[in-house]
């Protein structure tokens, strides 16, 4: 049933996205970016560090920003996250904005994507999601670019299994922090 809403929100964001983009061609952009998660920590019961484990993540990002000037961008996405030692699965839904500071250098700017995952069942797991950063986009054309991000990942794990080894099913929440770099294309 999840799996359903999850596919049909997709397509409604996606059905919801082309009428305006054909209405206001130069205003939108979609970015499809993959993020490779460098884990730092993870805090819960217990606390996980780089030393202790080689935690890693991938992410694959959708969304799609509204340019209300050149130096202004906010939208919404779709993700699919891949957290490793341990590994969690998320779908989080977000929030993004964009701003470039310098105006004689707009392709340089900082980022926000605020968000949650929506989907909580087997290995999938909700929480909030954020992430902040610097990118730098290269458009080659107006709806053809290169963008490229290094920022900060904080995600939480909400009801995960935390003690497997007694008789009782404990669940808790988790916190992991990451370094994010990503790479991605523009539309």
């Amino acid at each position: 049933m999840k799996k359903r809403f999850l596919t049909l929100s997709v397509i409604l964001f996606l059905l919801g996205i082309l009428p305006i983009s054909s209405f206001a061609q130069s205003k939108i952009n979609i970015f499809l970016d993959y993020h490779y998660q460098f884990g730092l920590f993870e805090k819960a019961g217990y606390s996980i560090s780089r030393k202790d484990s080689k935690m890693y993540g991938n992410s694959l990002h959708l969304s799609a920003l509204y340019n209300f000037t050149q130096q202004l961008s906010a939208g919404v996405g779709v993700g699919a996250d891949r957290y490793e030692n341990p590994g969690y699965n998320t779908f989080p839904l977000f929030a993004s904005l964009h701003y470039a500071p310098l105006k004689k250098h707009t392709d340089l700017y900082v980022f926000t994507n605020i968000g949650y995952a929506v989907i909580g069942k087997q290995e999938t797991y909700t929480g909030m999601m954020w992430d902040l950063g610097i990118g730098y986009k290269k458009m080659f054309r107006s709806h053809f670019g290169l963008n490229f991000q290094f920022g900060y990942n904080l995600k939480q794990f909400r009801n995960i299994n935390s003690d497997v080894t007694s008789d009782i099913m404990q669940r808790e929440n988790s916190t992991r922090s990451s370094l994010s770099l990503g790479i991605g294309v523009i539309f």
